[in-house]
């Protein structure tokens, strides 16, 4: 059965709805999926948990999962969590704690990118939008390119990142406490996308029995890097790098993991090499 356990929705950074991310993964030959919404679980409860109902009716497999931020090594990283439990308090307090932050933020930033580029640049109801729990820099940016005020996403990032400060720091707890966090909410805490954190703190294998005695449970091996990152990942490279995690990764006993990661329709375009529309 072909898994995929890393997906978005519109709850967090993803551009499709709940029920229709789980239709896209059904289409493309996906029997076991995991909604993934970054430090949110909002997918799980929309329209009255009606994502339930849709996976049994399309014969999918759900597993409950999130994408919590960490820091690690003086990095952000992103760890899944895997069958937690909807109603885990500690889980649940520090999902509300970075919600809070995350939307005080973003009404401070709206204030400022139409103090510098005109009232109006950005609406609220265009960032709050319905169902939408996490606040994240897309949101900002991808209204500043419909106006066409920076030649690309790559641009507008970087004008972003210098210049709008908004004061408000989000909660980022460190891996070792995101670990416990998933752990204590009975889900399995999985490293996403590990390939890309090597840059910043070295081979990731060879970290390995350090994560493992933190309590991670699993790597997200299986991951679509050239298509997602070619400049950075030939198929090459993807095939090296997973060959070498998968190495040091079994006789630790930890679970090996597939996710797409997929955000849009495009993405499941790009992924699975056929259209979800």
């Amino acid at each position: 059965m072909l898994h995929d356990l890393h997906l978005h929705t519109l709850v967090s950074d993803g551009d499709l709805d709940p029920v229709e991310v789980v239709r896209a993964a059904a289409a493309c030959g996906v029997g076991a999926v995991a909604i993934t919404d970054h430090d949110s679980l909002g997918a799980y409860g929309w329209r009255d948990g009606v994502l339930f109902d849709e996976a049994r009716r399309l014969g999918l497999e759900l597993t409950v999962g999130i994408e919590l931020d960490a820091s690690f090594g003086g990095i952000e990283v992103h760890l899944l969590g895997l069958g937690v439990r909807l109603d885990d308090d500690a889980l649940g307090g520090h999902l509300r704690r970075v919600k809070q932050a995350r939307w005080e933020r973003a009404r401070r930033e709206i204030g400022i990118l139409n103090q510098r580029f005109g009232e109006g640049t950005i609406r609220e109801e265009q960032v709050f939008t319905p169902g939408r729990e996490t606040l994240m820099k897309p949101h900002f940016i991808r209204p500043l390119l419909e106006r066409r005020l920076f030649p690309s996403y790559g641009a507008a990032n970087s004008w972003y990142r210098e210049n709008v400060k908004a004061g408000v720091e989000v909660p980022k707890p460190t891996l070792a406490e995101a670990i416990r966090l998933v752990r204590g909410a009975s889900g399995c805490p999985v490293l996403a996308h590990p390939g890309y954190y090597e840059s910043d703190v070295g081979p990731i294998d060879a970290r390995l029995g350090e994560l493992s005695a933190l309590g991670l449970g699993g790597l997200e091996l299986d991951y679509p890097y050239h298509v997602s990152s070619p400049r950075r990942f030939s198929r090459e490279d993807e095939k090296a790098l997973i060959a070498r995690l998968r190495r040091s990764a079994e006789p630790l006993g930890l679970r090996l993991t597939r996710g797409s990661d997929c955000h849009t329709t495009a993405d499941f375009r790009r992924v699975y090499g056929r259209s979800v529309a």
